[in-house]
Order: C-alpha cells, then sequence, then structure tokens
C-alpha cells in the first residue's frame, strides 16, 4: 500500500516537472526565439523638482534615463512607425521604444520636450481633452493644480516631431468616488444599456478628435491610453470603432508586434517610470520586454 502511494506521488512530481519545463521552454521561445519585434513602452506623467508621488520625474532624472537608453542603443519611435510596421509592411529600427507621458502636463512641454529634442528622440502624449489649456477643471470649476499646456502651446514641439498627442479621453479620466462620474475611467455604468454605452464612447472619441481640429494639431487621433488603466475587451471593442487603432494599458508586459495583425496594436502594456529608477536600472528593465 504504501508503495502505490510513493508511485502517485512520483507521477504528481514527473507531472509538475514537465509543466515547469514547458512554461520555461515558452518564456525562452518568446524572449529569443519569436519572429515577432517586441516593443517595450514606458509610461511617465509629471516632471517636477520635487517629486510627492510616484508619478512626478526630476528633471535630471528623466535625463539620465533617456540618456542611458540612447547609449545602450534604443531607439524612440513614434505610433506611426509603430502602425506602418504593422499595419504596411514598414520598418522599425534596431531596440525600439516608444515614450509615452499621459495627462498633458505643461511639463512635458516645459521639461520632457526639450531632453528629447536634444538627445534626437521623441515621446507620445495622450491629452485628457477637456483639460486640454484650461486652469480649472469644468467639470466642479476648482483651479486645476498642475497646469495643463494647450495644442497651441504643443504645436511648435509637434511640428518638430518631438511630439505626438494622442487621446487620455476627452472627459472620462473620472472616478465614481470623486463625485463627477458615474462610471469609473471608460468602464460602463451599473445599469448602463449596451447601445448606450456604445455611444458615450463615441460621443468622447468625436469630441476629442474635434478639440484637436479646432486647434489645428496635425496628424490622426489613432491612440488611447486607457484612463486610470481601467479597460476590458468590451470597451477596447468600440474603441476600435471610434477609430483608435493602438491602446495602451499600465500592464507592464511583453509587447509583440506581428506585421499584418493589427489585433497585436490592441492593450498594449506599459513600464511605468518614477525618479527612483535609475538609468541603468531602466535599461535593465527595458532589455526584459525587448
Amino acid at each position: 500500500m504504501q508503495r502505490k502511494k510513493s508511485g502517485w506521488k512520483k507521477l504528481l512530481l514527473l507531472f509538475l516537472a514537465l509543466l515547469l519545463l514547458f512554461q520555461v521552454g515558452d518564456l525562452i521561445r518568446l524572449r529569443y526565439f519569436d519572429s515577432a519585434r517586441h516593443l517595450p513602452v514606458l509610461m511617465y506623467h509629471h516632471f517636477d523638482l520635487e517629486c510627492p508621488d510616484g508619478t512626478v520625474v526630476t528633471p535630471g532624472r528623466f535625463r539620465e534615463q533617456m540618456t542611458a537608453l540612447k547609449d545602450a542603443g534604443y531607439h524612440a519611435v513614434t505610433i506611426r512607425q509603430v502602425r506602418d510596421y504593422v499595419e504596411r509592411d514598414g520598418t522599425l529600427p534596431d531596440n525600439p521604444v516608444l515614450i509615452t507621458m499621459d495627462d498633458g502636463y505643461t511639463s512635458n512641454l516645459t521639461v520632457a520636450a526639450p531632453i528629447l529634442e536634444e538627445l534626437g528622440m521623441c515621446a507620445t502624449v495622450f491629452v485628457i481633452g477637456v483639460y486640454e489649456g484650461e486652469v480649472r477643471n469644468p467639470n466642479n470649476g476648482w483651479k486645476i493644480s498642475i497646469p495643463r499646456f494647450s495644442y497651441q502651446e504643443a504645436l511648435p514641439w509637434v511640428d518638430k516631431g518631438v511630439l505626438d498627442l494622442q487621446s487620455h479621453s476627452f472627459n472620462m479620466h473620472l472616478l465614481v468616488a470623486d463625485g463627477f462620474s458615474e462610471r469609473d475611467g471608460m468602464l460602463s455604468m451599473d445599469g448602463e444599456s449596451r447601445e448606450a454605452y456604445r455611444w458615450a464612447l463615441l460621443d468622447d472619441a468625436e469630441q476629442a478628435r474635434l478639440r484637436r481640429e479646432e486647434d489645428g494639431v496635425p496628424g490622426e487621433l489613432c491612440a488611447l491610453a486607457f484612463p486610470f488603466g481601467y479597460y476590458d475587451t468590451g470597451l477596447d471593442g468600440v474603441l476600435a470603432e471610434a477609430g483608435y487603432a493602438v491602446t495602451f494599458t499600465i500592464d507592464e508586459r511583453l509587447n509583440r508586434l506581428t506585421p499584418g495583425d493589427p489585433a497585436c496594436l490592441r492593450m498594449l502594456g506599459r513600464i511605468n517610470v518614477t525618479d527612483h529608477v535609475s538609468g541603468e536600472t531602466l535599461v535593465k528593465r527595458v532589455r526584459r520586454y525587448s
């Protein structure tokens, strides 16, 4: 009887060992033998000399991080380049990296853009449309604590190719807990019909597009970063219908770009970069997703 139990234990251990072997093998295949190109995406927010929280990076640290990436052979790319590679048989440079910034803070222009220009790099800014150029929150009238740039202020950087302006929603960067919305981010509200939800998302996308056009922002509005990182496949499907060809989460994971497969451009992962991350450490993190 004891021998029988021991045999089952051996079989179980063998099964677990094989399962682990297959998992490790799959990771090695994806990391080193995958035919798709891998795209690490960085996520920043505000830049300031003081860092009260994990979303603020000092100018000195940002310069250090960007310099380290450049010295390590990484090339900043645009969403247009990424789409061309996937949709139109375009090319990407060796070691591509996509640099993104959320919310549309003025510091993206005054701090980050000059550093990027100096180093020959570029970035994408996901702007909350309703806050663009405003000094007060249109939802409650309160003064906006951290200044937001206007599209007109950003245009010189857009014209230079240093910045590309995309969407962080028009006015869905809101939470139920804050008392200004009945939905969290772009998720559906409790009891909201599928059709009403669809039209709410389409309307938000149209308002974002119209605001850009009114201020003469060149280029196509084709990408969106989910507010607060809240998303699901239903939401992403409607955003595809609204014309957003590329969407971004705040999940840290490997992004695989496969030519001819537009689905690979949806719900891309991003690496959150804080002021605590040295240039050397950032390069090591990026290499894990390259």
